[in-house]
């Protein structure tokens, strides 16, 4: 039977197995008791598509276990790089791939590379942690550009002013944790125009970049026509589109050949290098050559998902969620509840035994307070009963009638 027949069963309640996930998913389901739905780390909740599995089940069936170089498969590099132009319209050639132990991994790399002691990294704020971790591990300064969190609008010029004589890299995050803005091409062209007429050049990670709802369309920084183009260090892996971060397997497509192999050194003076396994790699290329399908049906699954949980915030009272254009992850504000980010995870937490990451200054920058994140990464019946549980703690909480109650009314 054709995947297509099968999708719904891919994701459907029997495919969430809360004991397994307790004893395999550490940063999610095993992080908290029975009895707590976990709304955390960006990770799905589903196995991700057979042909990986496979891949590894026969790349270990002879049990032989070789080192594996620094640069990891020829073969893998021609594929991301084929992937790369394909799908993104980035022209590159295997030359200027990177393989790295994860997205993490290459984030830091690249930062690493380019940045030391006294520059300064411009970070879209709010923005996933892992930037700023990165640019304080290179000593570096981080420079926070606001972003409107209600919209997800991120202003170009406003960018443009932040650059200075010390500023070192620009980091961009797009498709964007956690707002799930897809920027547009007149905003990303905007921010190359700026980052090469300073020469800075862009850290763009476009992990999310599968996980974009139509109409919406991601376009990758570095596959911009413009005259004069900035360096674009383009960052992706396979955590998001193939539910597979235990794979840690990431990708940096880098301007040339030359800084590729700059990035490849720093790397191997990491000691990161020498994380690529044979079995990730083996499922990297099954995910790569095979698996876009799976992810055809999981994209289809999860936007019926982000619908169904942004109506119901915003239904809620004290709760106001935009309604992203990507990424799994949600981004309500609950300002209007009187508490602070903090506070509203630890009452959710404690009240509804539900678990989600608030929006303090070390997960997502200064500019996240009022919010909190909820990843919708897994089935139906799982976000129905979170957001049950989340209702009824925030109808306690703010003295409301229930929503639900009121409809049934």
């Amino acid at each position: 039977m054709s995947l297509r027949n099968t999708a719904g069963s891919l994701f459907d309640d029997a495919r969430i197995r809360p004991d397994l996930l307790r004893d395999r998913s550490h940063m999610r389901w095993g992080a908290y008791p029975p009895g707590v739905i976990p709304l955390t780390a960006a990770e799905p909740d589903f196995p991700g598509p057979r042909v990986v599995k496979d891949a590894i089940v026969s790349a270990v069936a002879d049990g032989y276990f070789p080192y594996e170089s620094p640069e990891g498969l020829d073969e893998l590099r021609e594929t991301v790089a084929d992937v790369a132009e394909t799908r993104y319209g980035i022209r590159t050639v295997p030359e200027r791939v990177v393989l790295t132990p994860g997205t993490a991994a290459a984030l830091w790399g690249v930062v690493r590379l380019l940045c030391g002691e006294g520059d300064e990294c411009v970070l879209l704020d709010p923005v996933d942690l892992l930037f700023g971790e990165a640019v304080d591990a290179a000593g570096a300064r981080r420079v926070h550009c606001p972003m409107d969190k209600r919209t997800g609008r991120l202003d170009p010029e406003l960018l443009a002013s932040l650059i200075t004589p010390r500023t070192a890299l620009i980091c961009l995050c797009s498709p964007h944790n956690p707002l799930g803005t897809v920027f547009p091409e007149e905003t990303l062209r905007a921010v190359a125009e700026a980052a090469a007429e300073h020469g800075v050049p862009i850290l763009s990670d476009e992990v999310w970049s599968e996980i974009v709802y139509p109409p919406a369309r991601h376009v990758s920084t570095a596959s911009l026509d413009i005259p004069r183009p900035p360096r674009v260090y383009t960052v992706t892996g396979l955590s998001k589109s193939f539910a597979l971060p235990g794979l840690r397997m990431g990708f940096v497509i880098a301007p040339g050949a030359r800084e590729a192999a700059a990035l490849q050194r720093t790397f191997q003076n990491l000691g990161a290098a020498y994380s690529l396994t044979p079995l990730a790699q083996a499922g990297a290329l099954a995910a790569l050559r095979h698996g876009w399908a799976w992810k055809d049906a999981f994209l289809a699954h999860l936007h019926g998902i982000r619908d169904y949980c942004v109506d119901r915030l915003n239904a809620m009272p004290g709760l106001t969620c935009p309604r992203p254009d990507g990424t799994f992850v949600l981004f309500p504000d609950v300002t209007a509840t009187g508490l602070t980010s903090r506070e509203m995870g630890e009452f959710l937490l404690e009240r509804a035994r539900v678990a989600v990451v608030a929006g303090t200054p070390e997960w997502f920058g200064p500019g996240a307070e009022g919010n909190i994140r909820l990843c919708y990464a897994t089935s139906r019946g799982v976000v129905e009963e979170a957001l049950d549980r989340i209702e009824g703690a925030v109808t306690e909480l703010t003295g409301a009638s229930s929503p639900s109650a009121s409809s049934a009314a």
